[in-house]
């Protein structure tokens, strides 16, 4: 498969790590290989609990079962952490270049940036992450607090056909 999503070709052949010299391995491989893997596996888990939750959706259990409600609110970190492994293996697995064959990262560092400059920018993303992530958890906090729309809530007749089945 690998051939074919790298060259379009069912038989191409794909060179492995130690098909290129070791100065041009990535500094990073036990990182790279399990970020990777992180990201691949935590992608195959959505597919299965997003198929097994249509199923029970079409099929009118969804909402009576509590395990994969469990579950669906248990994943909901879980994409963050797939996104980031993404990024991992993006740019651990490019190393040691910015540019293959062109531009190694060490010639890519711009003197005219100060490191304070990249302290100021890292912990000013890391206070705006911060804030975000919790109006994020006070407002999920809210709506699990305030239940669901109680006008929803069958009445009269409707209720007792409901109950009855």
């Amino acid at each position: 498969m690998l051939s074919f999503l790298t060259y379009k070709e069912w038989r191409a052949n794909v060179k492995g790590l130690s098909d290129f010299p070791q100065a041009e391995w990535p500094d990073q491989i036990p990182l790279l290989y399990y970020s990777y893997h992180v990201m691949v596996g935590l992608g195959t888990i959505f597919i299965a609990v997003m198929v097994l939750a249509s199923l029970l959706l079409w099929r009118g259990k969804l909402h009576d079962s509590r395990w994969m409600l469990w579950t669906l609110m248990v994943s909901v970190p879980l994409p963050y952490i797939a996104n980031t492994a993404g990024w991992m293996t993006a740019e651990l697995g490019r190393q040691p270049w910015l540019i293959y064959g062109l531009m190694r990262t060490a010639s890519g560092v711009s003197p005219r940036v100060a490191a304070g400059n990249a302290w100021f920018t890292l912990i000013g993303f890391m206070g705006m992450y911060t804030v975000l992530a919790i109006l994020w958890l006070f407002l999920i906090y809210r709506e699990v607090e305030l239940g669901p729309d109680p006008g929803n809530r069958p009445t009269g007749e409707d209720a007792i056909v409901l109950a009855a089945d």
